[in-house]
């Protein structure tokens, strides 16, 4: 069963046709019952993501810090192509005032220097998909039955 972060504004999974659970996560947005406090994932519309990597910088790093201290898998995913992320091509990127380059920076400096992922999807459909798979792999990784 999945778990929603209480405070999760866009839930992927609607709880009034999914069975899902909503709980307060200290880290991220969605887990399961079985890898909670395990493997968390955090999910981000590319202006959210521009937000956490350049105006809420300490705060985004801070969550990532303690995902880490916990020995968390913990993975972000963007609901854009990294392509399309750089080049600010979604909606209020336009009015963004980080330069693309300086943007790829930003990403490879952030990935270089914390042990999380950032999987990069289509769209919502795909993010969700992607999000499965990735936690359907944590729990082969740590041997948890399905």
């Amino acid at each position: 069963m999945m778990i929603i972060d209480s405070r999760e504004q866009k839930p992927l999974w609607d709880p009034k046709r999914f069975k899902v659970k909503i709980q307060k996560l200290d880290e991220g947005d969605y887990t399961t019952v079985s890898l909670l406090n395990k493997a968390h994932a955090e999910r981000k519309s590319p202006i959210d993501l521009y937000g956490s990597l350049i105006q809420n910088h300490n705060r985004f790093a801070a969550e990532i810090q303690r995902a880490i201290e916990k020995d968390l898998s913990f993975a972000v995913f963007v609901e854009c192509t990294e392509k399309t992320f750089i080049a600010k091509r979604f909606l209020g990127g336009c009015r963004l005032k980080v330069k693309p380059a300086v943007l790829a920076k930003v990403v490879k400096t952030f990935t270089s220097r914390y042990p999380i992922e950032f999987i990069w999807c289509k769209n919502r459909d795909d993010l969700r998909d992607k999000m499965c798979m990735w936690f359907v792999q944590r729990m082969d990784e740590l041997g948890i039955k399905k």
